[in-house]
């Protein structure tokens, strides 16, 4: 009766590069074949499938054939690895005079070992196979498959037995966390666009022009926001003015300047900010802002008016060949459909956040977050447990506001590796400061979870030369799962 009892053996989900070895012998088919030191192994992009057979107390009857078969299988996916053939007295006789007439004609697979019962089987057989590494082999397991033939009047045998392991030492990691720097004064800014319309030459704001209203409703909301915030303190107001780039470079500059004044005059009788924090900015052409609504248009010939742009350095010159394009087609359009969105104000507010408690940051935190320092976030963190939901939260919101910190993305792929995000890691680590030892730590934890023990120990050993104390708990745990694999 065939026999389909199967035991994965799991390759580790963070330490797939980690062996898995055997601690105890087991036995298979009929207690007659000992198998020890089994052990699955990836190498970068091999997985090696390694065990030792003791075939002693093996018996085969003199007609008749055994194949052993490992399998590698994870229930979806399925290898059959090379397979060991021990033949009886007669069997291998047949065997032997069938190879040397023709290899082809005895219509088998070439062996990885072929011995005969009670002669070759005497001596331990180590087995190893190399396969080319493939995702699905994370999750797989080993069967041995065991056919016993039919031959010489016999009914053909077949089991499937397990391999059995114990569960192998997992590594417990110890990430490091960085201080930030406290930000003596916290400065920001903010940005709003006015999209004003003015009838053609004109500089004075008309309010009920066109969609005006809604525009300078918007940005006095904006600035009465700010205005009403306790937490910060306005220290300048700029204004600058963008003109279409038809006409005169001068007069448009002129346009611009002047329409950034007026805006400002508007705003000062309005919102109530001392006359000396608005600043007016000299205007200019918005080509910048042109090639950014070219690039989201569909107009005719778009990539070479792009090319136009950007490779004519003569303003006067490229307006000349803008409107020479396809006999001036290109250009009417954009004068109809882009130009108008360039006539714009854009009004950059800069003030000082005042210093929080971590209550206070708090209550920001998911709000505001801006307001905070990363020195702030990094207290407000602390005052919860640490690897509490509360605590990874902070310093992922932390690196969402300051993506580009270095702080605050050892912090986050601290985090990330404590959850076993190494994708979401490394990421974080390679925006890092690298000469950090704080750093060295978490890349050590890093090759510690994809079993890349040598780079792990040559991190970790440089973390812990500069003081870094769990660097020297992360060596310990590898020492450990040596000593396991060994």
């Amino acid at each position: 009766m065939r026999k389909n009892v199967i035991y994965k053996i799991m390759i580790a989900a963070l330490l797939v590069m980690a062996s898995i070895p055997l601690v105890a012998q087991q036995r298979i088919y009929k207690g007659a074949i000992e198998v020890a030191s089994v052990e699955v192994k990836r190498l970068d992009n091999t997985l090696r499938v390694s065990m030792r057979l003791d075939m002693s107390q093996l018996q085969v009857d003199r007609e008749r054939a055994l194949t052993l078969t490992p399998v590698l299988s994870d229930g979806t996916h399925q290898i059959e690895l090379s397979f060991i053939l021990i033949n009886g007295a007669l069997k291998h006789k047949a065997y032997a005079r069938a190879m040397a007439i023709d290899r082809d004609m005895a219509g088998l697979e070439l062996p990885y070992s072929v011995l005969r019962s009670g002669r070759d089987t005497r001596e331990i057989l180590d087995y190893s196979i190399d396969l080319p590494y493939e995702s699905w082999m994370h999750d797989a397991g080993i069967n041995i498959v065991e056919d016993l033939c039919g031959c010489g009047g016999y009914v053909q045998e077949i089991d499937e037995e397990s391999l059995l392991l114990p569960v192998p030492y997992e590594m417990l990691p110890v990430v490091s966390y960085t201080k930030p720097w406290v930000e003596a004064v916290k400065t920001r800014d903010e940005q709003r666009e006015v999209q004003l319309d003015f009838p053609v030459g004109k500089i004075n704001i008309l309010p009920d022009y066109m969609d005006n209203r809604a525009e300078l409703d918007e940005v006095e909301t904006f600035l009465g926001e700010i205005r009403a915030d306790k937490n910060i303190e306005v220290t300048r107001i700029d204004i600058t003015g963008y003109a279409s780039p038809e006409g005169s470079l001068k007069n448009n500059e002129w346009l611009a300047s002047e329409r950034a004044k007026a805006l400002k005059n508007y705003l000062v009788t309005r919102v109530f900010f001392p006359a000396n924090v608005y600043h007016v900015q000299n205007g200019e052409e918005n080509w910048e802002g042109l090639l950014k609504l070219l690039e989201l248009s569909d107009i005719k010939d778009k990539g070479e008016v792009i090319a136009i742009i950007k490779g004519t350095e003569d303003a006067n010159v490229r307006k000349s060949k803008l409107k020479s394009l396809d006999g001036g087609k290109v250009y009417r359009q954009m004068l109809s459909s882009l130009y108008p969105r360039l006539r714009k104000v854009e009004c950059s507010v800069a003030y000082n956040v005042r210093s929080l408690t971590v209550e206070e940051g708090k209550q920001l935190l998911g709000t505001n977050p801006r307001y905070l320092s990363l020195d702030e976030m990094y207290h407000i963190a602390n005052s919860y447990p640490q690897g509490s939901p509360e605590f990874r939260n902070v310093f992922e919101i932390a690196v969402r506001t300051y993506p580009n910190d270095p702080v605050a993305n050892l912090n986050a792929a601290a985090i990330a590796l404590s959850r076993g995000d190494l994708p979401q890691a490394k990421s974080y680590l390679d925006k890092s400061d690298k000469n950090t030892p704080e750093y060295m730590n978490n890349l050590g934890v890093y090759y510690m979870f994809t079993g890349e023990l040598d780079q792990a120990k040559a991190e970790l050993t440089r973390a812990l030369q500069k003081g870094v104390e769990n660097a020297g708990v992360n060596l310990k745990e590898i020492e450990k799962k040596l000593e396991n694999n060994r």
